[in-house]
C-alpha cells in the first residue's frame, strides 16, 4: 500500500515538473502555452485586512522559487505597455533586460529582442507577421540592401504560434564580407495576444555558449534551428518561380507569349484611377492596393501609382528619385565605383513616359570583383493627377541563367532597353539582339563602357502560336507602340547643346533634344517656372533683354571689377600667401568672387576667360525660349549660330571651354570648390561622366564649320 501511494506521489511530482517546464515556452502543438495574468489593482487608499496575506505566508511565498529547467534561459515577465496591466511569461536568455515591455540581450554572438507585438484579434497579427516576412524579403533585394543569397523558410506553424528564418550573406560599407542567420518568432498568448521575439546570429563573435542557447530555444518550442547556428550548412532556394497569390493579393493572370510576366492591377490611394501593370511571377511577390513588387532571379520589379503634385512634372519627380539613387551611390566608394547616370529618355510606345538609369559596379561579397548593378525608373502618365512609377533594380550578384531572359520580357513588356545600362558587362556576354515587339532603338545611347547589346544566350520568347504578339504596356495604355525616337539634328545643332549639355544633364535631361526636353505642357510649365524664379523672364521682350545682358557684360564683368579694386588695393600681384594674409585683414574678406579674381588671374587669364559660362548660358537660353514660343525655332537657332561663333573664336578646344566655364560658375556659386561634395565639383562629375559616355557630346568637332542647317 505504501509502495503505491509512493509511485502516485512520484507520478504526480513528474506531472507537476512537466507543466512547470512546458509553461513559458510558446504554443506548442502539445498544447502547452505561455502563461497570462493581470495584474491585481491595490487602492492605496484603504485597507483590507482579510486580503492580506499573514507574514507567514510570505515567508513561504518568497522562499519558494521557480527554477528554470534551462541552463541558458529564464522565464521572466512582460508588461504589455498598451493594456496596463497586462503582463506576459515567456521563457528568454537569462541576461535579457525587460524595461518598458521590450526585452534585449546581446551576448554570445546573439543580439535578442522581444516585444509586445500587434493589436486586434490572433488573425491580424498573423497577418502583420507574414507582411513582416514580406518586408524582408522586398528589402533583403533592394539596392540600398547588401544582401546577397537571400533565403527564407516562409512561415512555419508551431501551434498557435508562427515563426520564420531568414538567412542570407553581403557586404558591408566598410567592404567586409558577412553572414545573416535570424530568426523571427511570434509567441501567441491564451489571451490572443502575441509576442514577436528574435535573434541574430553574428558569426564573428559567437563562442562556446551560441550553440547551447540555440538548442535550448528549440527544446523550449520544440522546433529545429540548425540553420541559425554559426557555420551551419547554407541553404538557397530554388524554388524562385514558385509564385502563389497570398490570401487578399490580385493574382497575376498568366499572359501568352511571356514565361514570367503576369498581369495585374493597382490604383492610387483614394481609388480614383486604377492601372494595369506587368511584373515577373515569382515566389517572392507582393501586390496590394496601390503597389506591388516581385523579386525573381536577381531582378527586383517595385511599382505604384503615384501622385504628380501641383506646380511639379514627371521630370521633377524622377528627377529627385534619380539624384537620391545616384548621391547614395556615389557616397559608398568603399565598395561602389564606376557610378553613372543615364539622361532622361523618352519610353517608346507611350507618350509623355520617361525612363532613367543609375548603373554601378560593386565588390562582391565572395571575391574582390566588381559585378554591376542597375538601378532603373520607368515613369509612365496615367492621367493629369497619377502616374505609374516603375523601379527595376538589376544585381549581376545575383544572376543566374534565367535572369537574361527576365530583363528581355520586361523589356517588351515595357518598350525599355535595360541591357545598355549594365556597365563593366564583359563584351564577350553581348550577342546580337533579338528582334521583337518594342525592341529599344539604339538612339537611346548607353551612359556605359560597353557596347548596348543582349548577353549571350538570352532566351527568345516562346510564342506557343508562333505569331503571338505578346501584350506591352503600351497596348495597355493606348500608346501607339510605335518608338519615338530623339528627332535626328544637324550637326550644328547638336554642338550648339553640347555647350549646354553639363547642366543639361545635371538635370537628368537628354542633351541630344533642343533644351533637354520634349515639347509638352508639363515641360513648359518647368522651364516657365524656372525661367520666372531665376531669371524674372516672363515673356519676349525680359527674354531678349537677360540674353543681352549676360552677352555684352555677365559675371565676366563682375569678375573684371573685382580685379581691378584689387589692383588698387594693392593685393593682385601678391604672391599666395602674402595675398591671403592681408585678404583677411580686409573689409573684402566676406565676398569669395575676390579670391576667385586673383586665382584666375594669377593662372594668367584675365576676366574674359569667363565668358563661357556666361555664352553657354545664352545658347541654353535661347533653347529655352523655344520650348515656350518666345522665339520660333529659326529665330533661336540662328542666335545660336551668331553666339557659338563667338565661343569658337574665343575657345582653341571643348576643354578650354569647360575650364572657362567652370571658373564662371565657380565665380558665380562663390563656392570654394575644397569640398568633394562641392558643386563645382559635381558639376565637372557629371562633365566627366558625358565625356566619357559612349554618346558623348564632346566627340563632335570643336572646330567644325557651323553653317545653318535649319
Amino acid at each position: 500500500m505504501r509502495s503505491i501511494c509512493r509511485a502516485r506521489v512520484i507520478l504526480f511530482v513528474f506531472v507537476i515538473l512537466l507543466l512547470v517546464m512546458s509553461v513559458g515556452c510558446g504554443s506548442r502543438p502539445d498544447g502547452a502555452t505561455a502563461s497570462f495574468k493581470k495584474k491585481s489593482n491595490i487602492s492605496s487608499g484603504k485597507s483590507d485586512e482579510g486580503s492580506k496575506p499573514s507574514d507567514d505566508a510570505r515567508e513561504s511565498a518568497d522562499s519558494v522559487k521557480e527554477e528554470s529547467p534551462f541552463v541558458y534561459l529564464e522565464k521572466k515577465e512582460m508588461e504589455d505597455i498598451n493594456d496596463p496591466g497586462a503582463v506576459y511569461e515567456i521563457y528568454m536568455p537569462r541576461d535579457a533586460e525587460v524595461t518598458d515591455g521590450f526585452a534585449t540581450l546581446s551576448q554570445h554572438g546573439i543580439s535578442y529582442t522581444a516585444d509586445i507585438y500587434g493589436y486586434g484579434e490572433a488573425d491580424q497579427r498573423y497577418a502583420s507577421f507574414e507582411d513582416h516576412l514580406t518586408l524582408k524579403q522586398k528589402y533583403a533585394h533592394e539596392a540600398d540592401s547588401d544582401y546577397i543569397d537571400v533565403a527564407d523558410t516562409g512561415i512555419i506553424e508551431n501551434g498557435a504560434d508562427r515563426y520564420f528564418i531568414f538567412t542570407g550573406r553581403g557586404v558591408d560599407y566598410e567592404g567586409v564580407s558577412f553572414e545573416l542567420r535570424q530568426l523571427y518568432y511570434l509567441e501567441m498568448q491564451p489571451s490572443g495576444a502575441g509576442i514577436l521575439w528574435d535573434i541574430t546570429v553574428y558569426e564573428d563573435y559567437a563562442d562556446e555558449d551560441t550553440d547551447p542557447l540555440i538548442d535550448e530555444l528549440a527544446e523550449c518550442h520544440g522546433i529545429n534551428l540548425d540553420l541559425i547556428k554559426p557555420g551551419s550548412a547554407w541553404e538557397v532556394n530554388a524554388d524562385q518561380d514558385s509564385y502563389q497569390a497570398k490570401e487578399g493579393d490580385k493574382a497575376l493572370e498568366d499572359l501568352e507569349g511571356y514565361r514570367y510576366m503576369g498581369l495585374t492591377s493597382i490604383s492610387d490611394y483614394y481609388r480614383e484611377t486604377y492601372c494595369d501593370l506587368m511584373l515577373p511571377k515569382a515566389r517572392i511577390t507582393d501586390i496590394d492596393r496601390t503597389s506591388a513588387f516581385s523579386f525573381l532571379h536577381g531582378v527586383l520589379v517595385s511599382a505604384d501609382v503615384s501622385e504628380i503634385y501641383a506646380g511639379n512634372a514627371l521630370v521633377t519627380a524622377m528627377k529627385s528619385s534619380a539624384d537620391i539613387k545616384y548621391e547614395t551611390a556615389l557616397h559608398n566608394p568603399q565598395t561602389i565605383r564606376n557610378v553613372k547616370r543615364s539622361a532622361m529618355l523618352p519610353v517608346p510606345g507611350l507618350e509623355n513616359a520617361l525612363q532613367m538609369a543609375i548603373s554601378y559596379e560593386k565588390k562582391s561579397y565572395q571575391s574582390e570583383e566588381y559585378l554591376p548593378r542597375v538601378e532603373a525608373l520607368c515613369y509612365i502618365p496615367i492621367d493629369d493627377t497619377y502616374y505609374l512609377s516603375l523601379e527595376i533594380f538589376l544585381s549581376y550578384e545575383q544572376r543566374d541563367d534565367s535572369t537574361d531572359r527576365v530583363i528581355q520580357e520586361l523589356e517588351t513588356a515595357y518598350g525599355i532597353d535595360l541591357f545598355q545600362y549594365l556597365v563593366g558587362q564583359d563584351e564577350t556576354d553581348a550577342p546580337e539582339a533579338e528582334e521583337g515587339p518594342n525592341q529599344s532603338s539604339d538612339a537611346y545611347a548607353a551612359e556605359s563602357e560597353a557596347p548596348a547589346s543582349k548577353p549571350e544566350g538570352a532566351p527568345k520568347q516562346d510564342n506557343a502560336a508562333g505569331d503571338v504578339t505578346p501584350l506591352t504596356m503600351a497596348m495597355l495604355m493606348g500608346g501607339d507602340g510605335e518608338t519615338t525616337d530623339s528627332p535626328d539634328l544637324p550637326d550644328t545643332v547638336l554642338w550648339f547643346n553640347a555647350t549646354y549639355a553639363p547642366l543639361t544633364y545635371s538635370n537628368g535631361f537628354n542633351w541630344r533634344l533642343v533644351g533637354g526636353l520634349q515639347i509638352t505642357e508639363d515641360n513648359k510649365e518647368l522651364i516657365d517656372w524656372g525661367l520666372q524664379n531665376s531669371w524674372n523672364i516672363t515673356d519676349r521682350t525680359s527674354a531678349l533683354e537677360a540674353v543681352e545682358r549676360l552677352k555684352e557684360k555677365g559675371h565676366r564683368q563682375t569678375c573684371r571689377e573685382c580685379m581691378e579694386e584689387l589692383n588698387k588695393m594693392g593685393f593682385l600681384n601678391l604672391e599666395e600667401k602674402e595675398f591671403r594674409k592681408k585678404f583677411l585683414q580686409s573689409n573684402l574678406s566676406g565676398d569669395y568672387r575676390y579670391v576667385m579674381a586673383y586665382n584666375i588671374h594669377k593662372a594668367g587669364h584675365d576676366a574674359d576667360y569667363l565668358a563661357a559660362w556666361d555664352l553657354c548660358r545664352v545658347n541654353q537660353l535661347y533653347a529655352d525660349f523655344y520650348i515656350l514660343g518666345y522665339m520660333t525655332y529659326e529665330e533661336a537657332m540662328d542666335a545660336s549660330l551668331e553666339n557659338s561663333l563667338v565661343l569658337q573664336q574665343l575657345y582653341s578646344s571643348w576643354e578650354e571651354m569647360v575650364d572657362g566655364y567652370m571658373l564662371g560658375f565657380q565665380f558665380w556659386s562663390k563656392d570654394s570648390g575644397s569640398k568633394e561634395d562641392s558643386p563645382t565639383k559635381e558639376r565637372y562629375r557629371y562633365y566627366e561622366m558625358l565625356k566619357d559616355s559612349d554618346d558623348s557630346p564632346y566627340e563632335l568637332d570643336w572646330n567644325m564649320e557651323l553653317t545653318k542647317s535649319w
